[in-house]
């Protein structure tokens, strides 16, 4: 499995990378900072899921949101927000944001969701 992690801070995005390569089912994990980076980096590696933190500048988040689900709608966008925001919450998944997740609570969660998709990516591979 190919993720790319968006997020407006490389140590965060360097953390993430860390804690995603121990999975046995990930293969790569990618980085990006900023809109344009993010753009970039998912035309050249296709990825399967997309970690989307909520906190880009200039509300970046949503526009990439917008972008990857206007090319793939059933591309796998995770947003992580810095709470539980319910506006934040609403919007996502009102542009597609399959799951929305507080960065600091729901933490344990994300292997386990990783490995859901995983599993449903490989599925659909050997049919």
């Amino acid at each position: 499995m190919r993720i790319l992690i968006i997020d407006g801070s490389v140590l965060i995005i360097d953390r993430w990378q860390q804690l995603l390569n121990e999975l046995d089912f990930v293969s790569m994990v990618y980085g990006a900072v900023s809109y344009k980076d993010g753009i970039r980096v998912y035309e050249e590696i296709n990825p399967d899921v997309i970690l989307l933190d909520s906190n880009l500048a200039r509300k970046e988040w949503i526009l990439l949101l917008k972008e990857i689900k206007s090319r793939n709608k059933t591309k796998t966008v995770i947003v992580f927000s810095n709470s539980k925001d319910d506006h934040i919450q609403k919007l996502s998944t009102a542009h597609g944001a399959n799951f929305v997740f507080d960065k600091y609570h729901d933490f344990e969660k994300i292997p386990l969701i990783l490995r859901s998709i995983s599993e449903k990516l490989n599925e659909e591979q050997s049919r």
